[in-house]
């Protein structure tokens, strides 16, 4: 009987020693590195396959240990994605991770203000990490998917910073994106100016990402608004560099000749009234305020300084004083300034339109 005692107190003691042992090592940190250590579920993977990875790692020492702390939890299935366990990780918490799908490491997709969509898909097919299904899909595909096949891509899409886990699609950065633009650009129309030469969001869209390449400074968008909308309200030609330069797509060379501003482009705002067909770029939120709420001003022109501002201008005569000043200033090219001051004067013989309607000059 004594000895049955001595058994069992022996063998409480041992169960006492290993759970104590047990729990240690279950709720002890693991991971002492720096930054942690990330690693990628793949879908699919078994358990026996993810605690081998994990040991591989270094993020799991004891892998039998480990096993043997997830055998009960058979029915417990793994969420695939990628994961960031963070320095001071536990065993039970990379387990609650991998199945719960928390702690997921998100990377950052940004679209930049002015991008076009040839620049946005190029930059995109690039990102690592997403599943690039839109690869073989045209541009019009694309917008299908979205829900809107006959709209062209180009604009919709808002300029930020968009976090993603690894192997989400890369439509589902698009849907974020033209969803969000969507947002921004029905808030903004709901409390715009009033009297604006605006039909509906696409045409404020259209000069929110006129004003988008044109601007430098967040400054002078509401001004540059101004010169574009007075223009549009007096029937004048926009004359708007950024629309010839979109028109002229792959064939721009880096510097407008004389000849692209006479070309015939649906975007060419030399040749044709009104507004291009479509957007030029993605507008940032400070364009599309700024095409919503111009400053009131009656300015008609404007002239690139070299610095990136413009010297506003309310007429003919004051503007090409301005295109002399700018020619003395570092950065100017009073080249391409002559040319198109001349090419202008073609325009205005041609639709015989009175000298006021001289663009301004970038």
């Amino acid at each position: 009987m004594k000895k049955s005692k001595g058994y069992i107190v022996g063998l409480i003691a041992v169960t006492i020693c290993f759970v104590s042992m047990w729990l240690y090592y279950l709720y002890t940190p693991i991971t002492y590195r720096e930054g942690g250590y990330n690693y990628y579920l793949r879908p699919g993977t078994s358990k026996r396959l993810a605690i081998s990875e994990l040991s591989q790692l270094g993020v799991v020492r004891h892998p039998l240990l480990f096993s043997l702390y997830v055998l009960p939890k058979k029915s417990t299935a793994l969420k695939a994605g990628e994961y960031s366990f963070p320095k001071g990780s536990t065993p039970a918490s990379i387990w609650h991770q991998i199945t719960t799908g928390t702690g997921l490491l998100y990377h950052q997709f940004t679209i930049v203000p002015g991008w076009t969509f040839i620049q946005l898909r190029s930059e995109l097919a690039k990102t690592q990490g997403l599943r690039h299904i839109t690869a073989e899909m045209d541009d019009q595909q694309i917008m299908a998917r979205l829900g809107y096949p006959n709209y062209s891509p180009e604009g919709l899409f808002f300029p930020e910073t968009y976090n993603y886990t690894r192997g989400i699609p890369d439509l589902i950065i698009l849907k974020r994106a033209f969803d969000l633009m969507q947002i921004k650009l029905n808030n903004a129309w709901e409390h715009r100016a009033p009297a604006l030469p605006y039909k509906n969001t696409y045409e404020a869209l259209t000069v929110a990402s006129m004003i988008e390449k044109e601007g430098y400074l967040d400054s002078e968008r509401p001004l540059i608004a101004s010169v574009l909308i007075n223009r549009l309200k007096n029937d004048m030609l926009l004359q708007i560099d950024a629309t010839v330069i979109y028109g002229l797509g792959q064939r721009y060379d880096g510097k407008i000749h004389k000849a692209d501003l006479l070309e015939n482009t649906p975007y060419n705002t030399y040749v044709h009234k009104g507004l291009p067909p479509t957007p030029i770029a993605m507008p940032g939120f400070s364009s599309i305020m700024a095409a919503m709420h111009p400053q009131q001003s009656d300015y008609f022109y404007y002239v690139a300084k070299g610095d990136g501002s413009h010297k506003f201008s309310k007429s003919l005569s004051q503007h090409n004083a301005a295109i002399q000043a700018t020619s003395n200033e570092p950065n100017s090219n009073i080249n391409q300034m002559l040319m198109r001051r001349h090419v202008e004067f073609m325009m205005q013989q041609r639709l015989n339109m009175p000298s006021y309607n001289s663009t301004f000059n970038k």
